[in-house]
């Protein structure tokens, strides 16, 4: 959508806001431990030892949901100068970040390792992704906030 020339600055901004606001949404069921992959855990660890696995805990798909290829952490505050956070599977990244008033911050981590991964590859992206937003609130006249 950012990259298609067609479409419009307000349209853009109606994205960015939607996806904003869906995103909230979903951190804060997380955070209230209502998210799915805390339902299927709690699913996972009542099951007594000997008890057979209920099917999806024997899908694929389950065991692919259940390898963290990005982990991340937030913490948002003005004081905090640096911090760390690390990948939790040999072939994924991991990234802390925080949101300031005048600023983006992101710590990222992946080890060196046969994946071959490239921490400074993901960092130019999340750099490209965030300056193309800020130009388009800024095109839309909103200021820092959506």
């Amino acid at each position: 959508l950012f990259e298609n020339p067609t479409v419009s600055v307000q349209d853009k901004v109606a994205a960015l806001q939607a996806a904003t606001k869906t995103h909230g949404a979903y951190a804060k069921a997380c955070s209230e431990g209502k998210g799915v992959d805390r339902h299927l855990l709690g699913l996972r660890l009542v099951l007594q030892p000997g008890e057979e696995k209920p099917a999806i805990f024997q899908d694929p798909a389950y065991a692919d949901s259940c390898h963290w290829y990005l982990s991340t952490s937030q913490l948002s505050s003005e004081h905090f100068e640096g911090w760390g956070f690390s990948e939790v599977v040999p072939d994924g990244y991991g990234i802390a970040y925080t949101i300031r008033k005048d600023a983006l911050i992101f710590h990222i981590a992946a080890m060196k390792n046969e994946f071959g991964l490239n921490s400074d590859h993901l960092a130019h992206y999340i750099k490209e992704a965030a300056t193309e937003m800020r130009a388009t609130i800024m095109a839309a006249k909103l200021g820092p906030k959506l």
